[in-house]
């Protein structure tokens, strides 16, 4: 069981609950229903949903969302009375990060949601590797008594391994002996399996984003150096960008791109001389035509590095318009990229309510004002009620 391990057992108010949860566990029909199923039936049912649990974890990068759809996934196919993954951190301790079941909502309101690795069946099983199925509980000697009338009666533990190690382990519990047969035994291997592939892939996908990001960074000191307001608007404009692609119903990984795609859209500005950067008055006519080339420059320099190069062409059309009045090249309406007109709804957005060398910061309202203005001639309406209905002004 998922227990903490102390001595002291429950109070009245944890005995209740713990009652309460069996009798809803008891009462449950489709929990009936799957005791009650065929040998052949149940096979079907668990093939079933392996093959939709690897269907689901090959679709995100976000481990949080892969442990509670595979808990979920468990408990809505099963119906066991508690379905718990608990990761191995650092201080050796075993944490609940996950649980579904009637006895998981009684250890999440009284905080059963850690134990000693070195207790427990799951202390067992994380320390060694080696999967536990327990036919009755009260014969196993690790196994930690809470209370005896609703202590579950068997288990099944089997350990998470991820790029070699033991991440965690994943634990099904029934209140009857010997519900979990060798074939569950195999199921549940087989699933803990897919989420440890699934949690490594994960993360060598987090260090490869932070290898980008490092990357990214490094790209923006150069501009940084010219133009520190740049630097600063950036990071700004890149995070609104992405919230803005989110509430238009791109995934998180589209959304990131748009967002790293805003960190780099004027990563062209190394080729403007600092004196037009910086002028604190109206450019001339040839510093307009110096500083307008900072957008293909940008999108050049970013198509010749492979890790960025899909990005390039958001880069490179950030600075259009919706009516084609926009620069490098004139294109209009739908034939700009959606992550150049969020970048460019954005960056006009905080353009106008940030200080500049000319003039000073606008207030939220009027910078509202101004894109409800625009919107249809520079900015996409679509884009630029996103991001207004994002700001909430």
């Amino acid at each position: 069981m998922v227990e903490l391990a102390v001595t002291r057992g429950p109070d009245g108010r944890e005995r209740r609950r713990r009652a309460e949860a069996l009798r809803r566990h008891r009462a449950d029909g489709h929990a009936s229903k799957m005791a009650a199923a065929g040998e052949l039936a149940y096979l079907r049912v668990q093939l079933r949903l392996a093959a939709r649990l690897t269907a689901q974890l090959a679709v995100t990068n976000d481990v949080q969302e892969m442990v509670q759809l595979l808990v979920d996934e468990l408990h809505r196919t099963f119906a066991f009375y508690l379905v718990a993954i608990q990761r191995v951190d650092t201080d050796k301790k075993l944490r609940l990060i996950a649980g579904r079941g009637a006895l998981a909502e009684v250890m999440t309101e009284f905080l059963l949601v850690e134990q000693s690795l070195h207790d427990g069946v799951n202390g067992r099983v994380a320390r060694t590797g080696v999967s536990a199925l327990v036919p009755d509980t009260r014969e196993d000697p690790d196994y930690i008594e809470r209370d005896p009338k609703t202590d579950p009666r068997s288990e099944l533990s089997v350990p998470i391994v991820v790029d070699g190690a033991i991440w965690g382990v994943l634990n099904l519990e029934a209140p009857e002996p010997a519900a979990f047969s060798q074939a569950d035994a195999v199921l549940v291997e087989a699933i803990a399996a897919s989420l440890g592939s699934s949690v490594h892939r994960a993360m060598l996908v987090a260090d490869l984003e932070q290898t980008f990001t490092t990357t990214l960074t490094a790209l923006m000191s150069t501009v940084e150096a010219k133009d520190d307001y740049t630097a600063a608007h950036e990071q700004d404009v890149a995070e609104l960008c992405r919230r803005v692609a989110v509430r238009l119903g791109m995934d998180a990984t589209r959304a990131g791109d748009v967002r790293y795609a805003a960190l780099l859209h004027d990563v062209g500005k190394v080729a403007v001389p600092s004196e037009i950067l910086l002028k604190p008055g109206p450019l001339s006519d040839e510093e307009w035509v110096r500083m307008r080339g900072h957008a293909a420059a940008g999108g050049t320099l970013v198509a010749s590095i492979p890790a960025f190069a899909h990005l390039a062409p958001a880069v490179r059309a950030s600075h259009e318009r919706w009516d084609g009045a926009g620069y490098p090249d004139g294109l209009a309406g739908e034939q700009i990229p959606l992550a150049a007109r969020i970048i460019a709804a954005c960056d006009t957005y905080e353009a106008i309510v940030t200080d500049r060398p000319y003039r000073p910061a606008r207030p939220p309202a009027q910078a509202a004002q101004e894109l409800r203005r625009v919107a249809g001639t520079q900015l996409d309406a679509r884009v630029a009620g996103a991001l207004l209905d994002e700001l909430d002004v």
